[in-house]
């Protein structure tokens, strides 16, 4: 409404007094009217887009305009995406970051789509105890103190392989020894 309102409030309008001393303003000349000029607001959405220009082109220390931080990188190195671990019940997941962690920001891991809990907030790997059979997803997240996301890597996938009753795994039966001659 105010986009629209903007260039309709331009122009001239006329200011006068009542008798109880209340300000009034129309777009119509009343007795004993001053003419006022009002100049049309910029539209609010270069407002807004000027205010977020002048926000990322401040200069930093030297003077040098700065640019909003961003992560380069945020990746899993371990384990590899579609690896399958066999008899597993633990997984180690390692990650690499650049730049380097920022004070405040902390890291965080979902397995299979929930927070894991343990992991350090500035560390680079951890091991997922008691994992059980079958595909999972992994990702790795940097946020900010506020719990803003900044980073995110992409969902990688694993398999673990572990016996189960249905399938064991067994050694097959030792073969009955031929029976030696006799002598």
């Amino acid at each position: 409404m105010l986009l629209v309102s903007g260039p309709a409030l331009a122009g001239t309008m006329y200011k006068w007094v009542d008798q109880g001393g209340t300000i009034h303003y129309s777009s119509l000349p009343m007795p004993g009217a001053t003419e006022v000029h009002i100049d049309s607001a910029p539209p609010v959405s270069d407002t807004v887009t000027n205010a977020a220009r002048v926000v990322a082109s401040a200069p930093d220390a030297d003077g040098q305009p700065a640019e909003p931080f961003k992560y380069t990188s945020c990746a899993l190195t371990k384990p590899a995406n579609d690896e399958t671990l066999p008899n597993a019940y633990s997984v180690s997941a390692a990650w690499r970051i650049e730049p380097a962690l920022r004070p405040g920001d902390r890291v965080t891991l979902a397995l299979d789509g929930a927070l894991v809990p343990g992991v350090s907030a500035t560390s680079t790997s951890h091991t997922i105890a008691q994992i059980d059979r079958g595909a999972h997803s992994l990702v790795v997240s940097i946020v900010d103190a506020n719990g803003r996301g900044l980073c995110q890597s992409p969902a990688l996938t694993f398999h673990v392989r572990q016996p189960s009753v249905l399938a064991p795994n067994r050694q097959p039966a030792p073969r009955p020894k031929p029976n030696a001659p006799r002598s």
